[in-house]
C-alpha cells in the first residue's frame, strides 16, 4: 500500500493556513462575531429568565452587561468582559482543515464547510453562555442576588476551562473528521489511488 509524502501534505496544509488566516481576519471574522453575539443574546434571553443580560460587541471585545442588578440601584456594577477572538478564531483551524482536505469532490466540499461551520458556530454560542454564567457564579461578588453554591461554581469554572483549553483545538479537528474521515485516511494511505488505478494509455 502507497503512502503520501507526509512533508508535501504538511506544506499544503501550512499554505492553506496562511490563506485561511487572512480570509478569516479580513473577511470572515467581523461579520461572523456579530452574528455571534446576536444569536447568544437571543439564547441567553430564552434560556435563563432570572438574569437579564445584555451581550454586546464593543470592538473586539464581547461585553456582558447585568441589567437586572443595574436596575437594583447599584452603583459601579462591573460587566464582563472576553475577547471575541480568543472565542471563534478556532475558525481559521476548521477552514483550513476543510480547504486543503484532500480526496473531497467540490460539492461535497462546499456541504462540508456549510455543515461543519454550523456545528462549530453552535459550540462557540454555547462558549459565549458558559462565559455569561461563569461572569455571573464568580466574578460578580457581592454584586449578585442569585445564589450560586460550590457545585455550581465549579461546573461553570470547568465548563470555561474546557472549552477554552480542550474545545478550542478540539472542536475543529472533531468536526472535520467526522464528515471527512475516509477520504482523509483514503488519501493518507494511498487507498484512493488503488482504487481508481490510472488507465494505460493505447500504443
Amino acid at each position: 500500500m502507497s503512502r503520501r509524502p507526509l512533508k508535501r501534505f504538511l506544506l499544503k496544509g501550512f499554505l492553506f493556513l496562511i490563506l485561511s488566516l487572512v480570509l478569516w481576519v479580513y473577511v470572515l471574522q467581523p461579520p461572523y462575531s456579530k452574528l455571534l453575539v446576536s444569536v447568544s443574546q437571543k439564547v441567553h434571553s430564552w434560556v435563563e429568565k432570572k438574569e437579564k443580560t445584555l451581550i454586546q460587541l464593543q470592538g473586539d471585545m464581547i461585553v456582558f452587561v447585568p441589567l437586572g442588578l443595574a436596575t437594583q440601584e447599584q452603583k459601579g456594577i462591573p460587566a464582563g468582559k472576553r475577547d471575541v477572538r480568543e472565542l471563534d478564531y478556532n475558525s481559521v483551524i476548521l477552514l483550513t482543515l476543510i480547504l486543503f482536505s484532500p480526496g473531497l469532490r467540490a460539492g461535497k466540499r462546499m456541504l462540508v464547510l456549510i455543515a461543519g461551520f454550523a456545528l462549530l458556530f453552535l459550540t462557540h454560542v454555547l462558549n459565549v453562555l458558559v462565559q455569561v454564567k461563569f461572569f455571573y457564579a464568580l466574578q460578580l461578588g457581592g454584586y449578585i442576588q442569585i445564589p450560586y453554591g460550590p457545585w455550581e461554581r465549579n461546573i461553570y469554572a470547568f465548563l470555561k476551562q474546557f472549552f477554552e483549553l480542550v474545545g478550542r483545538f478540539a472542536f475543529p479537528f472533531a468536526i472535520w473528521m467526522l464528515f471527512t474521515y475516509r477520504e482523509t485516511i483514503g488519501y493518507l494511505t494511498g487507498a484512493e489511488s488503488e482504487k481508481h488505478p490510472r488507465k494505460k494509455r493505447k500504443k
